[in-house]
């Protein structure tokens, strides 16, 4: 991806996170919708599983405020874009793909955009109730490396393999062994936001287990007319075919529609005059 791209996917992410940070969760849902359909081959597998997770995250908690007729909706959606992004944590999983701008580079030793996050927390695995924080100021950082700093980095910072601390992987795919500080800290980040984005998803597929289908209810059309909408052939008909009972049960029901009174409008002025009253007492 050349700088200009990288500029400008930067800018709509911190949109992104704004608009999630600031509450604006159906905006954010739509925006990060337009933005994954905007994406091409070059984009890096991060940037598609961080805008499939603020979607779904948006569309979770849109699901937890809506009504039941739309709360199954929202965390299908929701379920969808937190596949889609443990499918691109997957194919990014690997040391040799850590170059975010790059579609090229051979990763050999290509520093991770969390090392300077990772120094003295590096066994943090799963942090979901604090996931719209944390993981935003790491998105942060993540952008703000630019592609000057990915190469002169990487040629001062390669170690053996002996002095790497090992700690035991949680990622279902087998990876191979970091072979830089860098490497090692992009592996245990990459399996410490793939085992959040999955715990986000077991929830909402419970909360769907406990929402249930929404079910479809059909109403029976009335077998007779109501007597105020009916045309002048029902009326006909129904006048032919109804009783002496029912017509004074008609009747009687028109004359308490007639003899219905209404609640008068609400006036404000005894209102306002104790308003006006309190403002003389509080002034004297």
């Amino acid at each position: 991806m050349d700088e200009a791209r990288y500029r400008e996917l930067k800018e709509k992410l911190a949109a992104l996170k704004s608009l999630y940070a600031s509450r604006h969760y159906s905006q954010c849902a739509k925006f990060g919708e337009l933005l994954l359909s905007e994406m091409h081959d070059q984009t890096h597998p991060l940037h598609l599983a961080h805008l499939n997770f603020y979607t779904a995250l948006s569309h979770d908690t849109l699901a937890r405020e809506a009504t039941l007729k739309n709360r199954w909706r929202e965390l299908s959606v929701a379920e969808l874009h937190y596949n889609a992004a443990i499918v691109a944590l997957s194919s990014s999983q690997s040391p040799m793909q850590c170059d975010l701008w790059s579609p090229t580079s051979s990763g050999s030793a290509v520093p991770s955009p969390y090392s300077r996050r990772r120094t003295d927390s590096m066994h943090s695995e799963r942090s979901a109730a604090s996931s719209a924080t944390s993981l935003g100021d790491e998105d942060d950082e993540c952008l703000e490396m630019s592609p000057g700093k990915f190469a002169s980095q990487g040629s001062d910072e390669a170690v053996t393999r002996d002095e790497i601390p090992t700690i035991p992987s949680t990622s279902a795919t087998p990876t191979t062994r970091p072979q830089t500080p860098q490497q090692f800290y992009f592996s245990a980040n990459m399996a410490s936001f793939a085992d959040m984005v999955a715990g986000h998803l077991a929830d909402v597929r419970e909360q769907k287990l406990q929402t249930g289908m929404p079910t479809v209810r059909f109403t029976m059309p009335s077998a007779r007319p109501s007597p105020t909408k009916a045309t002048g052939h029902s009326r006909c008909l129904s006048v032919d075919d109804s009783t002496d009972g029912d017509e004074a049960a008609m009747e009687a029901i028109r004359a308490s529609r007639r003899q219905r009174t209404f609640r008068p409008r609400f006036d404000p002025a005894s209102v306002q005059r104790l308003c006006r009253e309190a403002l003389v007492e509080l002034s004297g």
